[in-house]
Parts: C-alpha cells; structure tokens; sequence
C-alpha cells in the first residue's frame, strides 16, 4: 500500500501523515514515511525527538537518467534495501523515515531533482520485496502535483479544513491527482468543529464528486502536543483525533 498524504499549508497535512505512520505500525505493519516537504518537520510527528541530529537527506545521487534512443528516463540506481540502511531514520513502533528535498541553504535554484528523487522512490518501491506500507507527506502546494512526484502511489488523501479556499484547494489536488491516473482520490475533513462545518463540507465533497475517507474532530490536545514539540500518538493516548484515524486506517486496504 503505497498512499499520499496532500493538502495546502496549514491543513494539518504533516500531522495527519505522522499519525497514519504509526497506527498503522501499532496494528503491525512495517511502514515507510517519506518527508517530501522542503520544510521537513514529519519527523517531529513520528515521534523522533526533536533535539536528535537529522539523517541524511536522500538527493539526487540515487538516481540516473537512462537513454534509449530519442527518448529517455529517471530511475533508481541503488536497491531499495540500500536507501533505507543509508538514508533511513528509525522512529517509534517499527517506522522507518526518509527525508527528500531539504534545501541546504537560500538561493540554491527550484526543487525540480527532489520532486524526480520521490517519484522513482515510489516506483523503485513498487518493484521491491520491501512490503512496508508507504505513507509520503507531500510539499504544501500544487507544485509537486504538476510534477507528478505521486503518480505511483495506489491512493492520495487531500486534506482539507472546514473554509472555502481550503474546500477549494482540496477539489485542484483531486482533479490534479486523477490526471495522474492515481485511481483512488479521497478527502480527510480535520478540524471539523460543529455539524454546520460537517455539512458544509459534506455539501461541496458531494458537488465536486470527491468522495470523504474520515471526519477527524478539532483536538486542542494536538496544538498541545505540537507547542512541546512531541507527537500527538506520545501526548494524548485518547486524543479525539487519533481515535478518527484509527478508525480511517481500519478500513484501508
């Protein structure tokens, strides 16, 4: 099960993403977390304390272009195995985190190699006897949507706040990751606070045929977590929240 985790800035996307990573790994699953964000901060989520030294951040140097002719293409030039002893970063309950696309500092041009760097990781992944679950925390923005860094993943989950210009990005991400043939395309409602908000959002998922996985209930015990810089999952065993994605997580497939 490969999944994408996408939304704009402030949706609650990375928390979201860290909290699927480790339910699923409670319910026994070997899982790979991918920080595709320039501002990685997954790995506060995870659980991985915050004052621990980063891993190495995947580059470029994984992958090389292949010519055929007069067409060519991108791929992985080192076994899945290899990339996860050299890049990965253990986190609690046996998940594993890669982190792609770290800028080294200002000034240094786009972050088209990055975007390149997660979609053949996905697709490397694809064809490997590695089966961890792969949960990829997208860059807050279209940007990696127009670049197709998720066109292998089997499902993208569009997370959305309970305000239009949030409804109405969700239905860009969705139209975006269906052109990328991406067959599941589902919504994750957070911070849903009254029935109003419910409804509302349940009217405009229903208008733009974008189906909702889960309503994730406003928890004041995540901003809690995030102001001590821990994860939710090691503050708050009976937060609202993780309830609602323990319930998501039972029902995938």
């Amino acid at each position: 099960m490969k999944i994408a985790i996408a939304g704009k800035g402030g949706v609650g996307k990375t928390t979201i993403s860290g909290t699927i990573c480790r339910v699923l790994a409670r319910k026994g699953e070997k899982v790979l977390a991918i920080d595709g964000d320039p501002n990685p901060n997954l790995s506060v989520v995870l659980g991985i304390d915050k004052d621990t030294p980063p891993q190495v951040s995947l580059s470029t140097d994984i992958i090389e272009r292949i010519e055929d002719g007069d067409s060519w293409k991108f791929q992985v030039k080192m076994p899945f195995d290899e990339i996860l002893n050299t890049y990965g970063q253990d986190a609690p309950d046996n998940v594993t985190l890669l982190i792609v696309g770290k800028p080294d500092q200002a000034g240094t041009g786009c972050m088209c190699g990055s975007h390149t760097v997660v979609r053949e990781l996905i697709h490397s992944a694809l064809t490997s006897e590695n089966k961890a679950a792969m949960v990829v925390d997208t860059e807050a923005s279209l940007e990696h949507m127009k670049r197709g860094t998720s066109k292998y993943v089997d499902k993208m989950y569009t997370v959305l706040e309970p305000y239009y210009r949030s409804l109405e990005a969700a239905g860009r991400f969705a139209d975006m990751a269906r052109e990328l043939g991406i067959k599941q395309v589902e919504a994750i409602a957070n911070k849903v606070r009254t029935e109003e908000e419910k409804q509302a959002i349940e009217e405009y998922c229903k208008k733009i045929n974008l189906p909702i996985a889960v309503m994730v209930p406003y928890d004041e015990n995540v901003t809690a977590a995030d102001l001590k810089g821990i994860s939710i999952m090691d503050y708050d065993q009976d937060s609202k929240m993780i309830k609602a994605i323990e319930s998501f997580v039972a029902g995938l497939n």
